[in-house]
């Protein structure tokens, strides 16, 4: 099946993304991820950030099964992680 114009231009922006993201945060990296719930919780990559399937830029973290949209995660040391939703660390 043959892309648009706009899916091409639109994978190409969350290839960008994810080099961005690959350039300046190794594996490893503490983050803080939104989870499902809302919840706040602090842990580390486990994995390279990629565009899955053309459509999502997603990376893969520990302790937690599957992979997360990029935008929930952010490195720890650029997260504000005090106040009500403060980040918890996995149990």
């Amino acid at each position: 099946m043959r892309r648009t114009k706009r899916q091409r231009a639109t994978a190409a922006s969350l290839q960008r993304t994810v080099d961005r993201w690959n350039a300046q945060h190794p594996v490893s990296t503490a983050v803080i991820v939104r989870r499902d719930s809302g919840e706040l919780q602090l842990t580390s990559t486990r994995s390279a950030a990629w565009v899955m399937s053309g459509h999502s830029a997603v990376i893969l973290l520990n302790g937690i099964s599957g992979c997360y949209h990029l935008d929930r995660v952010t490195p720890a040391n650029l997260a504000r992680i005090d106040g009500p939703d403060a980040a918890r660390p996995a149990a």
